[in-house]
Parts: C-alpha cells; structure tokens; sequence
C-alpha cells in the first residue's frame, strides 16, 4: 500500500473519530437545553401563555405579554408590556427595558422586535447575571416579519445547532398576528407543519383578534422550508410541539 494511501486512510479514520462525537455532544447538548426550558416554564402545549395579557403570569418574564413557546429551548414568541406597566406607555413600542433585562436574566440570547417603530430608542444589548450567576448577553435585533424571516430562521438555526447561548424571543406589539407569522413559518420550517395546521395555530394564537391580516396568513401558507435550515429527525423530536 502506498503512502498517499495510508496518508488518506488515516484521515478518514480521523474524521470519523471526530465527526461522530461532535455530533452528539451538540445534541447532547440540544437535549440539555430542551429539558432546562420544559422544567423552568411547564412548556405543554403552544398555545398555552406564560404571560397573559396584562404581562402577568411568570413573574421573572415580567416585560412581555401573550408569551407562548414555539420550539421548546430554542424559540418564544409574544408581545411587549408597555401598557400595563407601572409608568405605562403606548403599545406601539418595543420591548422595554425592563422586559429585555428579565429575558437576559432568564437565559435568552436574542430578542427580536418584528416593527420598526421607536426601534431606535431602545438598547441594542443588554448585560445580565443569568440563572446560573454567570455574565449573560442579550442581544436586541429588528427584523420586518414579512420580509425578513430568512435572517430570523437563520439565528433559529444557529441556536439549534448550539451557536447562541440561550432562546430566541420574537415579538410583535400583542403577540398575535407578525409574531404568529414568523412563528408558524418556524414550525414549517423545522417541524414539518402543514400550510393548515400552521394556519390554525396563527387563527387561535391571535385570541380572537384574527378577521382581516389576509396578507399574513397568505404569506404563512406560501412559505416553502428552506433546504439550507434543515434539521435532523432527531433535532425536530427534541424542539417540536
């Protein structure tokens, strides 16, 4: 046997030494996620509310309203509190601080607000101790969920292959009609939902509010997955609903 032979050999035998364990250390670590974020917010169902309405509910998310789970560990989606806040303010806002800072607090990595309005009054990053008293980064983003969703999937993604280290929050005003968008679009993407089970879940998710926004949920039923985000079958059992 030649010496380029044994030379090709040995690096074949190295990559599968090391392919196979960084594999499952990352989904060693997917699963570690997952089942931090189940236990911390009894996650049953994605249609059930962390935070209700009025921003009551799980006191440490104290900021965010209608907060649901969308893939568990990795994805949230909501509103933002600012009209019931102690010094209330128009709910055509971001997150406000104090909502950014409890997210921090509880270990999410990213928010992101689906608006632009007011964006540009708010912070962009945010500094925390996190659960386990270590120095935590949450970063504030701005994305239009109509016509951004590709960088939204991709931080989606990055967070499911243990690149961010923490959740993602998707926000809207409510909680209702952009944040159902992005969200049902993420269940197609990494879940596999149908065009009328990612509808259904946008109509009830709204709490009643869903008559009219034909051109959101037109573009949730055209949404085609992304062959670039794909996910294994693994990856999906842990995260999906």
């Amino acid at each position: 046997m030649s010496t380029s032979t044994n030379i090709l050999l040995l690096l074949v035998l190295v990559s599968s030494i090391t392919f196979y364990p960084f594999k499952a250390m990352s989904q060693f670590r997917l699963r570690q996620e997952v089942t931090k974020f189940e236990n911390r917010y009894d996650e049953e169902s994605p249609y059930l509310k962390l935070t209700n309405n009025r921003g009551l509910g799980f006191d440490d998310l104290w900021g965010t309203r209608n907060m649901r789970v969308v893939l568990h560990g990795v994805l949230y989606r909501g509103g933002a509190n600012n009209v019931f806040l102690p010094n209330p303010r128009s709910n055509i806002n971001p997150l406000p601080t104090v909502g950014l800072k409890n997210l921090c607090r509880e270990d999410f990595s990213t928010a992101i607000y689906l608006y632009s309005e007011n964006f540009s009054k708010a912070p962009k990053v945010v500094t925390c101790k996190n659960t386990s008293q270590q120095d935590q980064t949450l970063v504030y983003k701005q994305y239009a969920a109509a016509g951004e969703y590709d960088e939204i999937l991709r931080l989606v993604y990055a967070r499911i292959k243990g690149r961010l280290n923490g959740p993602i929050y998707v926000h809207c005003w409510n909680g209702w009609h952009s944040a159902g968008l992005i969200s049902g679009i993420a269940l197609k993407q990494f879940c596999g939902w149908s065009d009328e089970k990612a509808d259904a879940y946008w109509v009830r998710n709204t709490d009643g509010n869903s008559k009219g926004f034909k051109s959101i949920r037109a573009k949730l039923r055209d949404f085609e997955p992304l062959p670039k985000y794909k996910i294994t079958a693994e990856e999906a059992a842990l995260i999906c609903p």
